[in-house]
């Protein structure tokens, strides 16, 4: 993992590599955040507990 130091930017940094930087960073955020919702989102398949045949 490359940690990205304020000197580290300002000595090799274009506006491409940049712009990669931002695109990497965003395609990441976003699959965090599918990653939470589906943690989040109720279980679609499983029945529900009124659902369920009494024994």
């Amino acid at each position: 993992m490359v940690v990205l130091t304020p000197t580290v930017l300002d000595t090799r940094s274009t506006p491409w590599t940049m712009g990669w930087v931002a695109i990497l960073l965003g395609a990441l955020t976003v699959q965090m955040l599918l990653m939470l919702v589906d943690h989040l989102a109720p279980d679609v398949d499983g029945p529900e507990h009124d659902d369920v045949p009494e024994a």
